[in-house]
């Protein structure tokens, strides 16, 4: 009886984890280099039984094997007006295109935003699993903030597992671009896999408001106006009070930026970097009479800077700093 107990228990702890996403990936990554999209997809279903473990298995793979290329841009790029006698005609020109993108981003192993979004999409009709492409804006720098942009400057996925949509982006999950040299670097990020929507909506804004998927979805004048959250932040022992916009208006009097916590970390870890700043400066956090927690940091620059937050000295919070002549 005891040893039926502990089966049982035994069983409903493993159920209770969930899915080792370690193993997935650590299996993944020392796949051979398959030369077509069918041998891959037949791989990753003789290896994993469920659409979960599918859907994972083809982020890490796009992820560890596609390197960004903002020059394939050309590849995707169509600026032929063209004219369909019929929407059947127009939508089979669309899947002739994407077809054609897909087999060269498989065998060119490069490709823009939009070719990690359709290459996973590809992999995921393949295995059986309902995916889309989403289209829409980001804020991933901190000069997008209070920006109006209006055109589509990115694209990420939606898969559906276990009757519940799910977001993704493997091209953020890929690397990133260093700012200095402009060069993409790879490191692997799972963060952007089944991302929860109240974390990806501070960085990306869909064109269809249904795939927010929030209960109360924000318009883009919201999305703008707050600040760039890394994906590190979502992982901290700390929290940017909810009251703060992203950009900071600084007084030419006093030239202090205060900036209010509604958590912190019980050891500080937290430290502070203009962009033009050689090092960072820890971060000394008080706590006033209201029991708000609050940190008091001089602003001496003569123009409008950008000003980093570190948690553990990875960045986890970026604002604007803008002075004014007159306290706001």
């Amino acid at each position: 009886m005891r040893l039926f107990f502990y089966i049982l228990f035994l069983f409903i702890s493993l159920y209770s984890f969930g899915i080792d996403y370690n193993i997935i990936d650590k299996k993944v990554s020392n796949y051979p280099d398959y030369k077509n999209i069918d041998a891959l997809c037949f791989r990753i279903s003789n290896d994993f039984n469920t659409d979960e473990e599918k859907t994972r298995a083809a982020f890490t793979w796009v992820a560890l094997n596609i390197v960004y290329n903002n020059n394939y841009n050309v590849v995707y790029n169509n600026n032929m007006i063209a004219i369909y006698k019929s929407e059947y005609q127009r939508l089979r020109t669309i899947k002739k295109r994407e077809a054609k993108i897909v087999d060269h981003v498989f065998k060119s192993r490069k490709a823009n935003c939009f070719g990690y979004a359709h290459l996973y999409r590809k992999l995921g009709e393949k295995l059986g699993v309902k995916s889309k492409v989403i289209y829409g804006v980001t804020k991933s720098n901190i000069s997008d903030i209070d920006a109006n942009k209006t055109h589509k400057d990115h694209a990420w996925n939606i898969v559906k597992v276990n009757n519940e949509w799910k977001l993704v982006d493997v091209t953020w999950a890929a690397g990133y671009q260093d700012t200095s040299t402009k060069k993409f670097i790879k490191k692997f990020n799972d963060f952007y896999f089944f991302t929860n929507p109240k974390a990806l909506i501070n960085h990306h804004f869909p064109v269809e408001q249904k795939w927010q998927l929030l209960a109360k979805p924000i318009s883009k004048k919201t999305f703008f106006s707050t600040p760039i959250f890394y994906s590190d932040y979502f992982n901290a022992n700390f929290r940017l009070s909810k009251t703060h916009d992203g950009t900071i208006y600084v007084s030419n009097e006093k030239k202090i930026i205060t900036l209010l916590f509604d958590k912190i970390p019980k050891r500080n870890i937290l430290h502070y970097k203009y962009q033009n700043d050689s090092s960072v400066k820890k971060l000394k956090i008080k706590k006033n009479k209201e029991g708000q927690f609050f940190s008091k940091i001089k602003f001496s620059n003569k123009k409008n800077s950008h000003l980093i937050i570190y948690n553990n000295l990875k960045a986890s919070i970026g604002l604007k700093v803008e002075l004014k002549n007159h306290s706001i």
